[in-house]
Formats: structure tokens, sequence, C-alpha cells
């Protein structure tokens, strides 16, 4: 992320940018998405990282936004993978809505409570979010 923002800023005159839908998928494990979802975590931590260096080295960046706040029908994936930082239950008629370990992530970092990841930083929210499996 850091290296396009650089080559925007320094190629197109540092224009304003946002970054739209910008996520990796889970991919389904039996009948259910998962919840612990460990990649995804560490995938935004990169991403959102970069773009802070990016910003912090004079890009233009105005906005970051995930992809997606909740599961849905992915056009080329249907219900088989799932964007969201909460996980949607197909099967359940109410839709029923719990949120994944990237939702807490994200949640903490925009309350500016997250520290930098790594394989114990993971290991520590995954051991204080437990119960909410």
């Amino acid at each position: 992320m850091e290296v396009v923002l650089e080559f925007i800023k320094q190629s197109y005159g540092n224009p304003p940018v946002y970054i739209l839908e910008n996520g990796t998928p889970t991919m389904k494990q039996g009948s259910q998405l998962k919840q612990k979802d460990t990649p995804r975590v560490k995938y935004l931590h990169a991403c959102i990282g970069g773009v802070l260096k990016s910003i912090r080295n004079g890009s233009n960046t105005r906005g970051y936004f995930v992809w997606s706040f909740m599961d849905l029908y992915e056009l080329i994936g249907g219900y088989e993978v799932g964007f969201g930082l909460y996980s949607v239950n197909f099967s359940d008629p109410h839709r029923k809505r719990s949120p994944r370990l990237s939702a807490h992530w994200y949640s903490d970092f925009l309350k500016g409570t997250t520290a930098f990841l790594g394989s114990q930083g993971i290991t520590e929210l995954q051991r204080n979010l437990s119960s909410s499996f």
C-alpha cells in the first residue's frame, strides 16, 4: 500500500486519494465462515500501517474504507466467502450477525487502543475475546 501511495504522490502530483473496498476474504469452513480471522487482522494491520506511513511521508490520502462491515453476497464468490468484519448466518431466518476477531481489532484501532501486532499481540487479542466465540 505504501509503495502505491508513494507512486501516486510522485507521478500524479499528490492528488487526494480515498482507498475504497479494501479487504481480504474468509473462506467457508464446513457450513460456517471462520470467526477467528487472524489473516484478516494481519492484512488490515499491514494496509493501515502502510497508509499511515504514507501520510507521514506527505501522501494526500484522505480516507481508508474496509470491505466490508458485514458479510454479503459477493458477485464472484457468492456466500462461500466473507469479507465482513461481522459474519452473517445466512441459514438463520433472522440473519444473526456476530463480530469476528477483525471487528474487535478494528474497533480497538479506531479507539486508539490497538498496539502493534506480532504473534503475541494476536494471541492476546484472541485470549481477551475468547468468551465471545
